[in-house]
């Protein structure tokens, strides 16, 4: 099951960062698929910070996907607080010694650069992206799960040329 979901995931959110990439609003879709598998993923791997930051993303993603040009202010507050619960989720993890500073820094890249992105601070969260990709191959890695390291570097890549791009 674990081997399923690794390469779903990695693969699904791989789509999810090229389609964003080039504007294409179904990348927000493949966001969406692709956190509801990871938060089983992570779970099933003992990765619990992940698990909830997946939640973050969920949520996120979506509101990439239904966004409209003129923000909706009920949405944005909802879209803050699903930030602070997740926030405050990770300051308990980091505080209570649950969490290294590696899973810590990626937990904050992939959940702000989302945010940057649906809030069109591209630059901003691309670069956050390379972040938070670039640490969780590393993450991968120290977990033994290959493909997924390796796609999270593929990921940090388009995030290196979505930077550029802009």
């Amino acid at each position: 099951m674990i081997s399923f979901l690794q390469i779903s995931v990695s693969l699904i959110f791989f789509a999810n960062k090229v389609a964003v990439l080039v504007e294409k609003k179904v990348g927000w879709i493949f966001g969406v698929i692709a956190a509801l598998l990871a938060f089983f993923y992570f779970y099933l791997l003992g990765m619990y910070i992940y698990t909830v930051l997946e939640l973050g993303l969920i949520v996120l993603m979506g509101y990439g996907f239904f966004k409209k040009q003129k923000k909706n202010p009920q949405v944005e507050v909802m879209i803050r607080v699903v930030l602070a619960v997740v926030m405050l989720t990770l300051a308990l993890f980091a505080f209570n010694g649950l969490i290294t500073i590696v899973e810590l820094v990626s937990s904050l890249g992939l959940l702000w650069g989302t945010y940057y992105l649906t809030h069109e601070k591209i630059r901003a969260g691309w670069l956050l992206y390379v972040v938070g990709h670039t640490t969780a191959a590393y993450l991968g890695i120290n977990k033994d799960q290959m493909f997924f390291a390796d796609f999270q570097i593929a990921s940090a890549i388009v995030s290196l040329v979505g930077m550029v791009k802009r």
